[in-house]
């Protein structure tokens, strides 16, 4: 009796032990970063002053994607949090000032390249104009091949014209995932 009972409390503990084994990874916190063009010398010492800048910078700092102002270099400040890959190895994370450059704008919004050694094959972008009307028949308005970037605020409504075959159809939707001032364009449902 007293093996079995032995062999019961080995089992309800493997079991146990072995929960921990399913359960769901935390998710990632994303990099907050802030515009900052200003910096001069090597990487480590622009990287070294973003970490000083930020508590200025905060109130003004974003945690969604990376958008560039049309007007501004694409030079940003950025802190990826620590992580652990899945295989097990630490990233200690950190600040940096990366200079990229722009890639496709819209609305004076720009999309951020990252300073890599092989950069991403370019998105295709829809033929779109915005429209307060609802009406999409002025294809004269349709100079936007571009993403559907505008600066805004988050849960603007919104109305746009994209051409699909030869033809423009309304989207109507709304502003959501911000970086900085400028927001991607999501059709409703």
């Amino acid at each position: 009796m007293m093996k079995a009972a032995a062999l019961v409390v080995c089992l309800v503990a493997a079991a146990a032990g072995q929960e921990g084994d399913n359960t769901t990874p935390a998710p990632l916190n994303p990099p907050v970063w802030f515009l900052e063009s200003s910096l001069k010398g090597s990487f480590a010492e622009r990287s070294a002053e973003c970490a000083n800048l930020f508590p200025a910078r905060e109130a003004s700092s974003s945690k969604g994607p990376i958008f560039i102002p049309e007007d501004q270099p694409a030079s940003i400040c950025i802190n990826f949090p620590p992580r652990v890959l899945p295989d097990g190895k630490e990233l200690k994370g950190g600040w940096r000032n990366d200079q990229g450059e722009k890639g496709a704008c819209a609305n004076g919004c720009c999309e951020f390249k990252p300073p890599t050694k092989k950069q991403a094959e370019a998105a295709a972008h829809p033929t779109w104009f915005e429209t307060t009307t609802g009406d999409c028949s002025s294809v004269l308005a349709a100079t936007n091949n571009a993403p559907l970037l505008f600066q805004g605020k988050d849960g603007e409504a919104k109305q746009v014209c994209v051409k699909s075959d030869s033809t423009f159809t309304l989207d109507t939707g709304k502003l959501a995932n911000c970086g900085g001032t400028c927001c991607i364009f999501y059709k409703e449902a």
